[in-house]
């Protein structure tokens, strides 16, 4: 009979050959048993990880606009919606929350939980409005889901004015002052006027206004010299030959539009435009930001959103959370400095 000795521990034991290859052997299944069950876990683990991704959304997601019903935040928030549904699987619903520029929906989403069944349509207000009235919640208080789009800021005259061109323009704000309307202080078409006198020394009176009617009945009326406003706000005016547009606040001229100038190819740098998105409550997991991103760029290619586009002159442009974080930054900034020195805050 073989026998083996072995010291373990600082103790001979001696072992029959058969016994020890058993006990090997017993070490082996065990050693394999306990691999098995450990990645057996690990898998089920990942699994649960992947479930849980494809879980959501399990019920209707709420969709807030800060406009009134009808307006463009209203119309954009609903063809949106609309469009999405089928992608995500549950319905979009469309909530209204006007007030304060955005304030008052900016405070309602920043008091919701951060699971994605909460959402804010978003525009250039988002930094505006907490710049200019000190607003408790800013852009660093929610997450962006997906940035799509821009509005462009086009300047307008009567048609059968003195003014026909950006040239025009200058020359006549080199006389007089020239009444300016806008659709309140510290908007982007304001913004984009303030520095456009700034650049070229013209006299300008900013005559603010609560609503594109009233403005354009102004302009029309001969009461003002000139209307900035998005394309989608005069579109009506334009086509029928009561209002030029003279020129545009964009890096490009707009595809129905291509007989109005940019500022910039007349020798001025100023854009300054509307753009629009989606925002989530802070703190919102990766994962289903990513289904909502997804889902909301898949949308775009609706024909609803398509029409959408076209009919407002809105140039597409889509950013993921991170660029769009990046991009509304650098908004931030710009606005805030250019805000600085219009005296608008300090």
């Amino acid at each position: 009979m073989k026998i083996i000795i072995k010291k373990i521990g600082g103790v001979f034991f001696v072992f029959k050959l058969k016994i020890f290859r058993l006990c090997l052997i017993v070490l082996v299944v065990l050693s394999v048993i306990v691999f098995t069950v450990s990645c057996g876990s690990q898998k089920t683990e990942h699994q649960e990880q992947q479930e849980q991704k494809i879980s959501f959304p399990e019920k209707p997601i709420n969709l807030v606009v800060w406009g009134s019903p009808g307006g463009g935040s209203d119309v954009f928030g609903r063809t949106l919606a609309k469009a999405a549904e089928p992608i995500l699987g549950k319905p979009v619903v469309v909530e209204n929350k006007p007030g304060g520029g955005g304030a008052t929906a900016m405070a309602y989403l920043a008091g919701q939980k951060p699971d994605g069944y909460t959402l804010l349509a978003v525009t250039t207000n988002y930094v505006l409005t907490p710049l200019t009235k000190k607003t408790p919640n800013t852009y660093k208080d929610f997450d962006p889901v997906i940035m799509i789009g821009r509005d462009a800021t086009m300047t307008a005259v009567k048609a059968d004015g003195n003014i026909k061109s950006l040239e025009d323009l200058v020359a006549a704000g080199k006389g007089k002052n020239l009444k300016w309307g806008t659709f309140g202080v510290g908007t982007t078409d304001h913004i984009a006027a303030a520095i456009f006198q700034k650049n070229t020394g013209i006299k300008v009176d900013f005559v603010p206004f609560e609503g594109g009617g009233e403005a354009m009945a102004a302009l029309l009326g001969g009461h003002i010299d000139v209307l900035n406003g998005n394309p989608s706000e005069i579109s009506g005016q334009l086509q029928a030959g009561q209002l030029k547009g003279i020129g545009v606040f964009s890096p490009e001229r707009l595809v129905d539009y291509k007989d109005v100038p940019t500022y910039k190819e007349k020798g001025y740098d100023i854009i300054v435009e509307t753009w629009r998105g989606i925002v989530a409550p802070k703190g919102v997991p990766e994962e289903v930001k990513k289904v909502l991103f997804e889902g909301f760029k898949k949308a775009l290619d609706d024909p609803a959103m398509k029409d959408y586009y076209k009919k407002n002159n809105i140039i597409q442009e889509v950013k993921n959370g991170q660029e769009f974080y990046d991009f509304i930054e650098q908004q931030n900034e710009f606005f805030k400095n250019i805000l600085t020195e219009m005296g608008l805050i300090k």
